[in-house]
């Protein structure tokens, strides 16, 4: 009996066939080749050639959306190098876009799972800062499961991020801050931070002020490794 699908990693996100226009399409086709890649595990460590300088700050932002907050910071911080992780092929075809269309040497994308990206692609302790803005919540109770930051997550990113390195989190579901608090206050590893102030509001961000949501904010820091 085949017993392989009992060992399915629980991801925290289904790829489903949305819309993508002509031109994200595009995007995809012929600017994925020259601003990123498509992870899988097999493909193991990605090279210093494609996430840069590793004298030079690294800033990975996991589930970056259409795009418009991180081109724009990545714009404003050239000496930093940006990588953004994505699923969703819209999404990263419009930022795709958005980094041609700003000549943009400092960001690259990788489409896939970020799980599997930090833990074969990312040699540890080289991660500056981590950025997961507004990431799925999986509001109903069953799917908790799927949530990206959980115990084992945070465990991940502790080895990846470098020492006094960043992770900021941003949520407008109370009961996702709440877990997110309580994860991260059973760590002796991380303490909180002050957040910075994001020069744009994402989409996700938007919706939730819309639906009359509190936007949660955290920044915690890693002390030790």
């Amino acid at each position: 009996m085949n017993n392989s699908s009992t060992h399915r990693p629980v991801r925290s996100f289904v790829r489903r066939k949305g819309r993508i226009t002509s031109s994200q399409k595009y995007a995809l086709e012929n600017l994925l080749p020259k601003y990123g890649i498509q992870y899988s595990a097999d493909l193991g460590i990605i090279p210093d050639s494609f996430l840069g300088d590793p004298e030079s700050p690294l800033i990975i932002d996991i589930g970056f959306g259409n795009g418009e907050l991180l081109v724009s910071v990545a714009n404003e911080n050239t000496q930093t190098h940006f990588v953004g992780i994505e699923v969703y092929d819209a999404g990263i075809g419009h930022c795709l876009k958005l980094i041609d269309e700003n000549n943009l040497k400092n960001l690259k994308i990788i489409s896939g799972d970020a799980v599997e990206v930090l833990k074969f692609g990312i040699v540890d302790a080289s991660i500056s800062e981590i950025n997961l803005l507004f990431p799925d919540p999986w509001p109903k109770k069953r799917h908790h499961k799927r949530r990206i930051i959980n115990g084992d997550f945070i465990q991940l990113i502790s080895k990846k991020l470098m020492p006094n390195g960043l992770v900021n989190i941003s949520t407008d579901w109370e009961n996702y801050a709440e877990q997110i608090d309580a994860l991260f206050s059973k760590r002796k590893d991380f303490e909180k931070k002050g957040f910075s102030e994001r020069v744009l509001s994402t989409k996700f961000e938007e919706r939730g002020v819309v639906l009359g949501h509190e936007i949660y904010d955290f920044c915690f820091k890693l002390i030790s490794q």
